[in-house]
């Protein structure tokens, strides 16, 4: 087995001033750019091909609020407070309170019984064994609310719409201690994100393209919740136990790489080297492609991670709990038959 140097490649590859100047001024004058010329073909039919684009700029612009919260987009915790915020004021996400969950999620991802209590996958929590001391009506209900078409299109908007502006400080009420942040900051946090975004809508609003802009916004919030399911959602499961779990097997088998479309990969900000991004949280995403590349070249320590193309992902969207037994995630249908067999 050839080995690698993981210390020397992150000192490598870690952030610089330089790359994350360069990183986030491309991304804002696409994005500025975008919303001109939204503004100007306002009324026109030319908006039906000029939304799913501005909506990839906002995953991108997503991703450079994410690597801001690990600390990882530029070398100064101050600066990715800042640009963090910002950017979480145009991409509707209350970044500093988004990630008091998202940190959690690094320390338990594919954790059974972790130590934080914390949902071992946020988007399939649901037990197979659970599942079938169900009454046939929840059943049932259940079916319709996880119904890909429903779960991936209604629970985004909830979520950042409606969730995302006071969530956390109900979490910090109910939780106490278990959420580090004082109260003072994650309320002031919410008043930052909350006011600015009444600012951007008031923008919006005033270049006659708010509708448009919530779309596009919209668009993006769903194809995140996408994006994130298949991040650890698929077969087989990485879940075990918390004396077995580590860092490094997180990413590797716990997490996906996913095959974007080269035409489309620059939105993603990297993020679709998942299995990198969770070995190691410090490397931006402006580096996971040239991580990843040169580990392939010296190595084989990415040769059994899971790649998962598109039609992957499409069929991962019914895979709705986790199957003890079996070790793997399965779907309503495949829980019934096992149901129906017994």
């Amino acid at each position: 087995m050839r080995i690698i140097n993981e210390g020397e490649l992150y000192m490598k590859y870690k952030s610089t001033y330089y790359a994350a100047l360069l990183d986030l001024s491309i991304n804002m004058f696409l994005l500025y750019g975008g919303i001109c010329v939204l503004s100007y073909f306002r009324n026109t039919s030319y908006v039906l091909f000029i939304i799913p684009i501005m909506s990839l700029m906002n995953i991108k612009t997503f991703m450079s609020l994410h690597d801001c919260g690990h600390n990882s987009y530029t070398p100064n915790k101050t600066l990715n407070y800042i640009i963090g915020t910002f950017t979480g004021i145009i991409t509707f996400t209350s970044s500093w309170n988004w990630n008091l969950d998202h940190h959690t999620h690094h320390l338990t991802n594919g954790n059974i019984n972790n130590p934080y209590k914390f949902t071992i996958n946020e988007t399939t929590g649901m037990s197979f064994n659970q599942y079938t001391k169900m009454n046939n009506f929840k059943k049932m209900i259940l079916k319709i609310l996880l119904y890909p078409y429903i779960r991936f299109s209604i629970i985004p908007a909830i979520y950042y719409g409606i969730i995302q502006r006071f969530y956390y400080i109900i979490k910090k009420l109910k939780g106490g201690s278990k959420i580090k942040a004082p109260l003072y900051v994650i309320c002031f946090n919410h008043v930052i994100n909350t006011t600015g975004m009444i600012y951007v809508i008031r923008y919006m609003y005033n270049l006659e393209i708010l509708h448009h802009f919530i779309c596009y916004i919209y668009i993006s919030h769903v194809i995140g919740f996408l994006l994130f399911h298949n991040q650890h959602t698929f077969n087989p499961a990485y879940i075990v136990t918390n004396n077995d779990w580590n860092h490094r097997d997180s990413g590797i088998i716990g997490s996906s790489f996913i095959q974007i479309p080269y035409v489309i990969k620059y939105f993603f900000g990297g993020i679709e080297y998942h299995h990198i991004h969770h070995m190691n949280a410090k490397i931006p995403g402006y580096n996971l492609q040239k991580y990843h590349e040169e580990v392939v070249s010296k190595s084989d320590v990415f040769d059994n991670i899971i790649k998962l193309s598109m039609s992957d992902c499409y069929n991962n969207l019914w895979l709705v709990m986790y199957d003890e037994d079996n070790k793997r995630y399965i779907t309503f249908a495949e829980a019934d038959e096992q149901i129906r067999s017994k």
